[in-house]
């Protein structure tokens, strides 16, 4: 509904009886630590020392889906819990339980309900439960292994420069791929059990040097596709319970539909609408208890549920208003799923982010006709009536794009609660073939994460990856390779020079080049040492029989072993507009114009603006450099400089190979992202001041957005400028953020 005289569309969401008392029941929930997890999975491993790592996963994760308290939501149609309380996060203490004892126990910097932001409640009666696991897993976690593989180089780069950090993958699993849910819905959970029986026989170990390794892996992978079945049994068994107490006659009939579908999925193939949410429910709850790595996505959700979707209405079996309360019902369900990090991560992730994402639209990748369908606009209408921030929705547009499609995804945004996100198909296809990907599969892309394209089913490795510090990397370029904050220097500029020696602008931009080059390196290391030490201690066979079905059950892999169709590690790079601006600056201020000096202006940053003595005062140099061009403005001169330099900076990132190369996927090397979060904020923490006038410790830019305050032109002028990039090269994302307050729209 428009209001008269007025661009405002009415925002009161509609709502079920069910809808609205599920809504009022999660979004009144605190979230708090649940310690059952980290309780369970700390027995199995202290009893069972001497199995094969992946087997010994794939059976502690098993004896923790037995034992770990289950609950219905009340009114939910359907079943699954991924903790003992709706927004609690498990524990994970095989990653770190540093951080864990450190916040949870000793409470510092803060009590979990203490925080600044992001806060948990955790039970006294907890404490004790949590102390005796971090003890027993003192020297055994992932970092422990982690902090004895890294080189010196690394270890500072991450913990005391912060040129890249990787905090996320010290304090958490991998995640950032999306299950192959058509496979599932079509086959069920008991095939991926036959097959992997199939395959187990089938070993050649004459033959095939691989064979044990192989075994291992189809152990794992029954184990774990058995537990989700017997998972699914045991909210049959609750369901079954309280029907016979229910007096709602109502209310008794759909807790023994569940009961009737948990008997039935995910072992086989759902047989209608219903059926194949209750599916997607358990399996992504059971891979977020394997590992609570985020960007566990559901891919494209319209294309997989439409065929459901439309049989039922052929059938006469459900209306559209009944897929509408599923979907809702369903992005509640979702929404209870949480992830506790510490504090120092989630200064990275404020907003406790588990990015669940779940994509709409695009092309039929056979055809190439446009693929918007019934469930497209339902999904839509969901969001719309729900408004919790999880799932995470994406919305792809093409050149043929319905426009009615187009308004109700703007309608959407227009509530202000930052979804749907918008993504180009003509620019995300060219760059996913660019780095490799075949073309149906490209055209098949969801979003994986954040704002990362990846084809379900087939992509292993990871999105989301280190966070690049590119101003970092600049600012020690100034100061030829020293970092001024912590006076750690892991390599001077290659020509030795700093701000106030440097003799032209090519000698600036050539040491930066080399300098992000070098770091470059830095984060190659930790990403490939965090996959190895995966690879040895926690192979995770759940995300590798639901996310890959199709090639690490023929090949007998895992995912960090090769298992996956196409394997990319992506890297997000942060401060695209701090360092165009920043290079363009001295460039025309020091080089061209000759205003100042490459000494006066270094002075002027090691001051952080602040000095009154000099002529032209830092003061006045500050303000020179801010009103010197700037990105975000369609000015080619500076875009251009951002575009070289992101594509120097994406070209040597693709060129270092991970630790699946060579092992079977495609890929296998890193790739570059401009997706941000809220990384920006702590990075700019660690960052003295910079030629673009921005002042030290403040955040620097998001995303390949225009630095705030600076894109001075309108919105289509940093449009121009954004695209001006060679996004083609971002084969892991491309951010681009722009918000309006309402009143400019009104």
């Amino acid at each position: 509904m428009i209001v008269k005289d007025s661009y405002q569309i009415s925002t009161e969401p509609i709502r079920t009886k069910r809808i609205t008392e599920l809504y009022k029941e999660i979004t009144n929930s605190e979230c708090g630590v649940c310690a059952e997890r980290g309780k369970l999975l700390t027995e199995y491993y202290r009893n069972h020392t001497d199995e094969v790592p992946i087997v010994k996963r794939a059976k502690a994760i098993d004896y923790v889906l037995q034992n770990m308290s289950i609950y219905l939501l009340p009114g939910s149609l359907f079943a699954g819990n991924q903790a003992s309380h709706p927004r609690w996060a498990p524990l994970f203490p095989e990653y770190d339980m540093e951080w864990i004892e450190e916040e949870m126990i000793r409470e510092m910097p803060y009590a979990l309900n203490k925080r600044p932001a992001d806060r948990y409640i955790l039970r006294e009666e907890d404490k004790p439960v949590i102390q005796e696991i971090c003890d027993w897993w003192k020297g055994k976690t992932i970092t422990s292994m982690l902090r004895t593989r890294l080189p010196r180089e690394a270890l500072a780069t991450h913990y005391d420069i912060k040129a890249a950090d990787i905090g996320a993958y010290f304090q958490g699993g991998d995640g950032h791929f999306a299950p192959d849910y058509p496979w599932l819905l079509q086959n069920g959970i008991q095939t991926i059990i036959d097959q992997c029986n199939q395959r187990r026989e089938m070993l050649d170990y004459k033959n095939d040097p691989e064979c044990i390794k192989k075994k291992d892996f189809y152990d794992a992978a029954i184990i774990s596709a058995n537990a989700i079945i017997k998972f699914a049994s045991r909210y049959a068994e609750l369901a079954e319970g309280m029907s016979e107490n229910e007096s709602d006659e109502i209310r008794k009939k759909e807790l023994q539909d569940i009961a009737s579908m948990c008997r039935y999925i995910p072992g086989k193939a759902p047989r209608n609408f219903k059926e194949a949410l209750q599916l997607l429910i358990l399996v992504h709850i059971c891979i977020q208890i394997e590992d609570n790595g985020a960007g566990v996505s559901f891919g494209r959700y319209d294309q997989f549920m439409q065929p459901f979707y439309r049989q039922g209405i052929k059938e006469g079996t459900i209306t559209r208003e009944q897929a509408v309360e599923m979907t809702e019902n369903f992005f509640i369900q979702i929404y209870c799923c949480n992830k506790v990090r510490s504090w120092t991560d989630t200064d990275f992730f404020r907003g406790v982010p588990m990015f669940q994402n779940l994509t709409i639209g695009g092309v039929d990748p056979e055809t190439m006709d446009d693929a918007t369908n019934d469930m497209s606009y339902i999904t839509l209408d969901a969001t719309y009536n729900t408004r919790v921030p999880q799932p995470s929705l994406t919305v792809r547009f093409h050149k043929k794009t319905p426009l009615e499609f187009k308004m109700r995804t703007a309608e959407v945004i227009r509530l202000g609660m930052g979804i749907p996100s918008i993504f180009n198909d003509e620019v995300y296809t060219r760059a996913m073939m660019n780095i490799g990907y075949e073309m149906k599969d490209a055209y098949n892309y969801c979003i994986i994460g954040c704002i990362e394209p990846g084809v379900p089913g087939l992509l292993g490795g990871r999105t989301g990856g280190a966070w690049l510090n590119c101003t970092k990397v600049l600012e020690m370029t100034l100061y030829n390779g020293r970092d001024p904050r912590t006076g750690i220097c892991l390599r001077k500029n290659s020509n030795n020079k700093d701000l106030s020696t440097f003799e032209n602008y090519q000698e600036l931009e050539e040491a930066f080049s080399d300098q992000m080059k070098y770091y470059i390196k830095i984060e190659s290391i930790l990403e490939n040492t965090i996959d190895q030490v995966w690879e040895e201690m926690t192979e995770e066979p759940m995300a590798a029989i639901f996310g890959c079905p199709t090639t690490t059950i023929p090949r007998g892999k895992p995912i960090k072993q090769g298992g996956a169709k196409y394997d990319l590690t992506g890297q997000q790079t942060i401060g695209t507009a701090n360092i165009a601006n920043s290079l363009y600056a001295i460039k025309k201020l020091v080089f061209e114009d000759k205003k100042i000096t490459g000494a006066q202006l270094l002075h002027a940053l090691k001051e952080n603006w602040n000095d009154e003595t000099t002529v032209p005062t830092a003061r006045q140099i500050q303000s020179m450099c801010l009103s010197v061009e700037k990105y975000g403005n369609d000015f080619d001169e500076v875009d251009f400089i951002a575009r070289d330099m992101m594509a120097m900076i994406a070209a040597e990132l693709s060129s270092c190979k991970n630790t699946r190369y060579g092992k079977g996927p495609i890929g296998g090397t890193l790739h570059c992202s401009t997706s941000t979060v809220s990384s920006n904020t702590p990075f700019g923490k660690v960052c003295g001041a910079t030629p673009d006038g921005r002042e030290a410790f403040m955040p620097v830019a998001d995303g390949q957005s225009p630095m705030r305050g600076t894109d001075m032109n309108g919105p289509t002028a940093a449009i121009a400028s954004v695209a001006k990039l060679h996004n083609e090269l971002f084969s892991c994302g491309s951010l681009y953020n722009m918000k309006f307050s309402p009143e400019e729209l009104a």
